[in-house]
């Protein structure tokens, strides 16, 4: 249910009523907290999607608003699992696993692509709003290691008054209709804020360890001795969980379907730990728990999910562990 449901759940608990704007101010900065944390217990059932992303190799890339956190990847083409790591193993003497078939997870960026003409930049909308949007840009200028202005969108294109060497962060004071780009001095576009969140964050990911994306020729099919390009090698299929965005609409929906109940019980954990109120705290936190264990479960109750343990089979380097056809599945654990 969307996010009116909860207000309404909350605001009879809390004694507060969502129709009067002070109040519904107060209960959205409980709701959003909680969403928030809530969200961080765990992958509940729902909340992770998959995209088919055709990405280069030897990059840093950022991926759109939408991906929250990464999960899991592979090869489309042949169907290889790539691993996810931070950026402290690539600093290990001798990181074999490291070094290939990787990609390390750089955190969260405010700029999709690097400033590369620093100058004054551009700020654009669809359409001027009512009240029109706030945006704030912070950033590192010729003269000051950290400078900040707030522009006022009276026009559908701003320029800032400052030139940037690069923007730490990109905000505004409220979700909007429409999303709000930031453009540098050539017309490129910087970055952007969704019109459902109140700053620009992407997440960074170098997949420079990815030595195959390349699109090399390959055997034509249909004979000859001729090749033709594999379009399918850039291709990686990507799991990742989605991104929260920031609830102000009675219509917003949770990423998960489903926890609208434990949502509003985190809600009003909250609401009595700023009480003073401990014990009730503590029970609507065991609460919360408890329901969201129970849902996750009883929605992957009927799922089969068996994981095998495939040797790579482009790795000659090695011996493989186990012998006959029984090493490449996880039943086979013995070795020679």
């Amino acid at each position: 249910m969307p996010l009116g449901y909860v207000l309404q759940q909350v605001g009879f608990k809390m004694g507060l009523n969502p129709s009067i704007a002070g109040q519904r101010a107060v209960m959205l900065r409980f709701t959003n907290e909680a969403a928030k944390e809530l969200y961080g217990i765990s992958d509940m059932a729902g909340c992770l999607d998959e995209k088919l992303f055709n990405v280069n190799n030897n990059q840093t890339i950022a991926f759109p608003h939408y991906l929250g956190q990464p999960r899991a990847m592979r090869r489309s083409e042949f169907q290889e699992a790539i691993s996810l790591s931070q950026m402290r193993p690539r600093y290990n003497q001798f990181n074999w696993t490291d070094g290939w078939r990787n990609w390390r997870v750089k955190g969260l960026q405010t700029l999709e692509q690097s400033i590369h003409n620093q100058s004054l930049l551009t700020i654009s909308v669809a359409a001027v709003e009512n009240p029109p949007q706030v945006v704030t840009i912070t950033g590192p200028t010729t003269n000051s290691s950290r400078a900040s202005e707030t522009i006022t969108m009276t026009s559908t294109t701003m320029t800032t008054a400052n030139s940037y060497l690069d923007v730490s962060s990109f905000t505004r004071s409220t979700v909007s209709q429409y999303d709000t780009k930031l453009l540098d001095i050539d017309g490129n576009q910087l970055t952007y804020i969704a019109n459902d969140h109140l700053e620009a964050k992407f997440q960074i990911l170098d997949i420079s360890l990815a030595p195959w994306y390349p699109n090399v020729p390959s055997p034509n099919p249909y004979g000859a001795s001729t090749t033709v390009a594999n379009p399918l090698l850039t291709w990686v299929e990507v799991l990742f969980k989605k991104a929260l965005p920031w609830y102000q609409n009675d219509s917003d929906e949770f990423p998960a379907t489903g926890y609208d109940n434990v949502w509003v019980n985190k809600c009003l954990q909250l609401w009595y730990e700023e009480q003073g109120n401990v014990q009730l705290a503590q029970a609507m936190m065991m609460k919360a728990n408890q329901t969201l264990a129970q849902i996750h479960e009883d929605a992957n109750r009927g799922t089969d999910d068996c994981v095998a343990f495939v040797a790579q089979g482009m790795d000659c380097i090695n011996p493989r562990v186990g012998f006959g056809r029984d090493w490449r599945w996880s039943y086979r654990i013995t070795g020679r």
